[in-house]
């Protein structure tokens, strides 16, 4: 689905991407869209939170070293086609002193022949608390002088943390809702609707890239969206299918 706004020029993708347990699986899914964005000639791609290793998973059986290969060949990719990704993943630090490995949920922010910068989310769900600690950083960006900022799903919830981005042309959400079905169908206007508000209240663009599909019994039903800074829906995934949005900046 494609939206295009008069007068600009930047060409930009979101994710909608179902997920697997299988690292191998999802980088592989993320190499093709990769490469199907360097044939429709978009300059940066974000994909969900946790697109990497998948969201409904033992994180502390996740190793740091599958992560940094696979990561290294997402940056391969990006070398080679030119493209910035912006992709959810664990991130581990090293041990604190009780020999324990920090894991924080991240966005891995890859763009061509540069270092990686890592988002580490905010606002932690009851889910994330049992894995992950507490990142209090924003991370903002450039591409082809886009301004970028990134946030990961429950951060959507603290207007706060949006308000620290100043003078940014976007700001991603890299999310992954999963719910029991009845959880997911209530959930569902207010996931759409807090895109819509920030965008309104901080005159930028929000990009939301979100998973879809089912995880270890939980289910994701996609609320992926790219709302302009005038609050109008200008893409919308459709519900329950993966796909990519594109827009222009």
């Amino acid at each position: 689905m494609k939206a295009v706004e008069s007068g600009r020029k930047k060409h930009i993708g979101i994710v909608q991407m179902d997920l697997s347990t299988d690292i191998d699986e999802n980088t592989q899914k993320i190499l093709d869209y990769i490469r199907l964005a360097a044939k429709q000639r978009i300059n940066l791609l974000c994909f969900p939170e946790y697109a990497l290793t998948g969201y409904i998973v033992d994180h502390y059986k996740t190793r740091m070293d599958d992560i940094r290969r696979e990561i290294s060949e997402i940056q391969k990719a990006s070398d080679k086609y030119g493209i910035s990704a912006v992709v959810g993943t664990p991130w581990h630090s090293s041990s604190n002193s009780n020999n324990k490995k920090t894991i924080y949920n991240s966005a891995a922010i890859i763009r061509p022949y540069s270092k990686i910068k890592l988002y580490f989310k905010n606002e932690l769900t009851d889910y994330d608390k049992k894995y992950f600690i507490k990142g209090n950083n924003t991370v903002a960006f450039r591409v082809n002088n886009i301004k970028c900022g990134v946030l990961i799903c429950r951060d959507q919830n603290n207007p706060l943390l949006a308000s620290k981005y100043r003078n940014i042309d976007v700001l991603f959400y890299l999310s992954s809702h999963y719910y029991t079905k009845l959880e997911a169908v209530r959930k569902e206007k207010k996931n759409k609707a807090f895109p819509i508000v920030r965008a309104l209240e901080y005159k930028v663009y929000i990009a939301k890239a979100d998973a879809v599909g089912k995880q270890n019994g939980l289910v994701s039903l996609g609320s992926s969206i790219v709302v302009n800074p005038q609050g109008d829906i200008i893409a919308e995934a459709k519900k329950g299918r993966q796909e990519m949005l594109e827009f222009y900046l």
